[in-house]
C-alpha cells in the first residue's frame, strides 16, 4: 500500500515538471511573438517618422486637404410606439410611526416582610 503511494507521488512530480515545461515553451512563444509584433510596429513608426522628417506629404494629410464628403441628410427618425402603461396593484400608504406610549406609573414598591429568625 505504501509503494503505491510512493508511486502515485513519482507520477505527480513528473506529470508537474511537463506541464512547467509546457508552461515556459508557452510563455517564450508568447515572448517571441510579441517582440515580433513591437519590432513591426517600430518599423511602421520609423517610416511614419522619416516621412514626416522628409517634409512629403502622407496619405493621411492628403486625404484630409481634399474635398469634405458632404453629410447626407438623416431621414426623421419614426414616431415612438406609445407602450400600454401596466398598472401596478395598489399599495396602502406607509403607517406613520407613533410617538412612544406614555410610560405607565410603576407601582410601588411593597413592603419587605420581617424575615423570622428561629
Amino acid at each position: 500500500m505504501n509503494s503505491d503511494r510512493v508511486d502515485e507521488v513519482a507520477a505527480l512530480r513528473e506529470q508537474k515538471q511537463k506541464d512547467r515545461a509546457a508552461e515556459d515553451q508557452a510563455r517564450e512563444a508568447k515572448m517571441l511573438a510579441d517582440e515580433k509584433s513591437h519590432k513591426a510596429n517600430m518599423e511602421r513608426i520609423a517610416k511614419k517618422m522619416a516621412r514626416i522628417a522628409a517634409g512629403g506629404n502622407s496619405s493621411v494629410e492628403e486625404a484630409l486637404v481634399e474635398e469634405p464628403v458632404a453629410e447626407k441628410e438623416k431621414p426623421a427618425p419614426a414616431p415612438a410606439k406609445k407602450k400600454a402603461a401596466v398598472k401596478s396593484p395598489p399599495t396602502q400608504p406607509k403607517a406613520k410611526s407613533k410617538a412612544k406610549p406614555k410610560a405607565k406609573p410603576k407601582a410601588k414598591p411593597k413592603a419587605k416582610r420581617p424575615v423570622n429568625k428561629k
